[in-house]
């Protein structure tokens, strides 16, 4: 349940969003060597009153008609709170990110939305006033839902715009059930609310966690790669899918018993288009459904070795198996789904063995940064546990459920560094950071 923020609120947050206030910033962060430099100001006398054409106008605000429908309306229609920005060379992506607080809608943001404005706006109500900064900024939106709004370019916009209308003339053309989408109704309803918060993580680690919460098996193919930032909130997990999937040049496509794969829009529009051929592909074929396993933390790996004998031949000779692809083929459809049970169970086992390494083997979520002291010896981290206990640690303590060091503690954060061994048996290293908790006091 969102509510209006205070306005010491809001004008604290202004002053952060510009730099003048340290604050964790739920925007992507993106470095522009010559960022380009938007001027916008409306006086009072001007409030609820555009200085833009009528040309300009329509170029953001959608007139809702049989021929121009609006996936905005009436999300984004009729009398909204009042708003008055101030902002100074601020980067757009932070202005964004005050609109969405104080408005309680998710605006999630294209990769090519960047750049830095000088904005003065006056008792605008807060819809008025994101028109007119779209408009100025070439910038266009659209809708998912009832709270949540991407921001692109408006070439990207118009792009996709074209890339749907020529793909509904195709299924115009061709009216056979086989064009149907092969995600009805799998992928439609009703589904359960999820909030993601997640900043520079690779996206298959995002469709990692969207597997998890929905019980899908997500296939993704070779080309789905690259580092997202998403921030949404109180969405059901079918929307922000595909949502993340609209962001990315992404596109989806199902098979049965619940199996979704995922590849560019590029990759879909070159398959096979028949529902037939969809279904008759094997998933294991494409070689991508154990990614959403669950990797082994390297200080539990080498406990099983020296107390778990008979774990530790099960996962080494899985791990030959599912090296051994030419094996994994041969075998039927049957014999490789209950291969895969048998191997994912075996590595949920390994996952839960407990060892007494850190007080803080907890999930990332459960645990929350409260404050950082700085002394002559180094700087030390405070944490605080879901059952309010407090912890302290310094640089190369482990933290977390896979035992990452901690390798840096920052300002504003805490960067771990994870050592893992995955299904292949392979040892991979990955880095994560932990803000300061956004908790109420």
């Amino acid at each position: 349940m969102f509510r209006k923020l205070p306005t010491l609120f809001l004008a604290l947050t202004l002053l952060a969003a510009i730099g003048f206030l340290p604050t964790a910033s739920h925007s992507e962060v993106l470095y522009v060597a010559q960022p380009p430099q938007i001027d916008l100001e409306i006086a009072p006398s001007q409030a609820g009153k555009s200085s833009f054409s009528d040309q300009d106008e329509s170029k953001a605000l959608s007139k809702v008609t049989p021929e121009n429908e609006d996936s905005c309306f009436p999300v984004l229609y009729g009398e909204k709170d009042r708003i008055s920005l101030d902002f100074q060379n601020a980067n757009i992506k932070n202005l964004f990110r005050i609109i969405s607080e104080f408005s309680g809608f998710n605006l999630i943001l294209s990769p090519e939305v960047s750049g830095f404005v000088n904005v003065r706006m006056f008792d605008l109500p807060w819809n008025e006033a994101l028109e007119i900064i779209l408009a100025n900024s070439s910038l266009g939106r659209e809708c998912f839902g009832n709270n949540a709004v991407r921001i692109a370019s408006r070439e990207t916009l118009e792009a996709e715009a074209d890339l749907k209308a020529a793909n509904l003339k195709d299924a115009n053309i061709e009216t056979s059930s086989e064009n149907k989408d092969s995600c009805f109704p799998t992928l439609y309803g009703d589904k359960e609310i999820i909030s993601l918060d997640f900043q520079n993580v690779h996206i298959k680690n995002l469709f990692r966690m969207i597997s998890e919460v929905s019980g899908f098996n997500l296939i993704l193919s070779p080309e789905v790669s690259g580092f997202v930032n998403v921030r949404m909130l109180d969405v059901p997990w079918n929307e922000a899918l595909e949502i993340i999937l609209a962001n990315n040049a992404l596109g989806r496509e199902c098979f049965t018993e619940g199996v979704v794969r995922i590849a560019s829009i590029k990759a879909l529009n070159k398959a096979p288009k028949t529902l037939e051929a969809k279904k008759k592909s094997s998933p294991r074929s494409m070689g991508k459904e154990l990614e959403n396993f669950q990797p082994v933390a390297m200080h539990i790996y080498n406990k099983i070795q020296n107390e778990f004998p008979e774990l530790l031949e099960k996962i080494s000779r899985f791990e030959k198996l599912f090296n051994n692809k030419e094996l994994l083929l041969e075998m039927s459809d049957d014999e490789y789904s209950q291969t895969v049970k048998k191997y994912k169970d075996i590595l949920k086992s390994a996952g839960e063995i407990k060892i007494s390494k850190t007080p803080l083997q907890e999930d990332y979520q459960l645990i929350r940064l409260k404050g950082i002291v700085s002394m002559k010896k180094g700087k030390v981290a405070l944490f605080e546990t879901q059952e309010k206990t407090g912890f302290s640690a310094r640089k190369g303590d482990l933290i977390g459920p896979f035992f990452g060091y901690i390798d840096d503690i920052q300002p504003e954060k805490v960067v771990v560094v994870e050592k893992l061994r995955n299904y292949l048996g392979t040892t991979i290293t990955r880095e994560r950071s932990i803000e300061f908790s956004k908790d109420a006091p």
